[in-house]
């Protein structure tokens, strides 16, 4: 990974951390690439529930390295035996800055090195509350503006 790509995920993890502190109850955040490639999370009054496209949904499947690794990074792979089909993380509130800083790095990983996303100029963000409509995601940057494909 070049230098540029290193500090483009490492800026995105850093903004992700600080939406998800902001996300409100209620909130859904789905950050998505070409190719059924995304992740998606749902925000409740104690806990924060976070999904990563399973094999179910992609052209190309995440390899075994990369299952083991996300097994590593706390994500629980999917039971299709039980139709969940993505891999999953729950994450109960109060959730700490390092706690937020872990799970936007893992979700870095599962998107750049499982699903394949070269960089996050290539992702798309969009939210929204059951309240109030749409989320204000200028915290993520350029991928705020865009709409999920």
């Amino acid at each position: 990974m070049s230098d540029a790509v290193a500090a483009g995920w490492d800026e995105f993890v850093r903004a992700l951390a600080r939406c998800l502190s902001e996300l409100p109850s209620r909130a859904t955040l789905i950050i998505a690439a070409p190719g059924n490639r995304y992740v998606q999370f749902l925000q409740y009054d104690i806990r924060l529930t976070v999904e990563l496209a399973g094999n179910h949904y992609l052209a190309v499947p995440i390899s075994a390295s990369a299952e083991r690794r996300l097994r590593e990074l706390g994500w629980s792979a999917p039971v299709p035996a039980r139709e969940v089909e993505n891999w999953r993380r729950m994450l109960f509130w109060p959730i700490s800055r390092t706690g937020l800083l872990q799970l936007a790095g893992a979700v870095a990983f599962g998107l750049h090195e499982a699903l394949g996303v070269e960089s996050p100029s290539d992702l798309r963000a969009m939210g929204w509350t059951e309240a109030s409509g749409e989320l204000d995601l200028t915290v993520l940057g350029p991928i705020a503006r865009r709409r999920v494909l």
